[in-house]
């Protein structure tokens, strides 16, 4: 469950209207507190109620309400407990990474990273912009095999799709006519490395002309297209599968491992899967354990 899942939760069960403190206390204590990513990644977890409290009680369509003002202690009431998609509009970037690690998880089998472009050395070159994925995925698919096999299939190293399979996701919120091509391609370019690669979307055209240049595109760079649903991730559609490469391009990977600490760490991690065949869930960030 998201923050605000859990928080819907409570008030709904709350008798009277709640002070945020008192939000807490209950909230700590929930069943699903410890696999909240949005409390676990930030310093301050309190932090994270507040923000969340702020973003739902303000707006056209609030469906927190508040009794109080800034002055004097706030205590929350739910008025709705129907999460519209409007609020996808308040979204970041950013915030989408944990319910596309969740449905790559589900559907791919894969465990997400995301690649700090703030890590980025030389980060104002545009070519290094340019091949900076926002989130990779590792699908080990040796550790599908019986052991009887996986010693031997782990003589063909980690770059072949034997052992592993690599997916290189770009996170956009919208894409649309007019700028349909630079995203694209700048998910071709930061998915030159890996098995898959996807530009990942929380909106898009969906006028058949636009559909038919996006298969258009697909056929000529097998870029693949996802319609990331943050509400049921689940539930996201592929809306054009990406072409699998079946040979990774370990040359360009040697060139992001020297340009990024976060894909260094990736690609450690990685082996460290292949050899130990072990799974160190805490790395992966924002994984949710709900899609084990």
């Amino acid at each position: 469950m998201t923050l605000i899942e859990i928080v819907i939760d409570i008030l709904e069960k709350a008798v009277k209207p709640l002070k945020q403190g008192e939000i807490w206390d209950i909230l700590v204590k929930h069943d699903e507190y410890e696999n909240c990513q949005e409390i676990k990644r930030v310093k301050v977890p309190t932090s994270a109620l507040a923000r969340c409290l702020t973003k739902y009680t303000s707006g056209s369509q609030a469906i927190i309400g508040f009794n109080g003002n800034e002055h004097s202690s706030k205590s929350y009431f739910l008025i709705s407990n129907n999460l519209n998609t409007s609020f996808q509009k308040n979204f970041s970037e950013f915030e989408l990474h944990p319910f596309l690690a969740e449905f790559a998880k589900y559907r791919f089998g894969s465990y997400c990273k995301t690649i700090n472009a703030v890590k980025i050395k030389q980060k104002n070159n545009q070519i290094n912009r340019w091949a900076n994925p926002d989130i990779v995925g590792i699908n080990p698919v040796i550790l599908s095999l019986n052991p009887l096999f996986q010693e031997e299939v782990q003589k063909l190293g980690i770059l072949s799709s034997r052992v592993a399979r690599f997916y290189s996701f770009e996170l956009k919120l919208k894409i649309d006519k007019s700028n349909l091509t630079q995203n694209y391609f700048q998910a071709v370019s930061n998915s030159s490395w890996a098995n898959f690669g996807y530009l990942v979307v929380l909106e898009m055209d969906i006028d058949p002309n636009f559909i038919n240049s996006i298969l258009r595109l697909n056929q000529g760079y097998g870029i693949g297209i996802i319609k990331l649903n943050p509400n049921y991730p689940k539930n996201s559609e592929i809306v054009v599968p990406a072409r699998e490469k079946e040979i990774v391009d370990i040359d360009f990977m040697n060139f992001l491992v020297s340009l990024n600490q976060d894909f260094y760490n990736f690609i450690d991690e990685s082996r460290k899967i292949i050899f130990d065949k072990n799974i160190s869930i805490p790395f992966f960030d924002f994984y949710s354990q709900n899609s084990v």
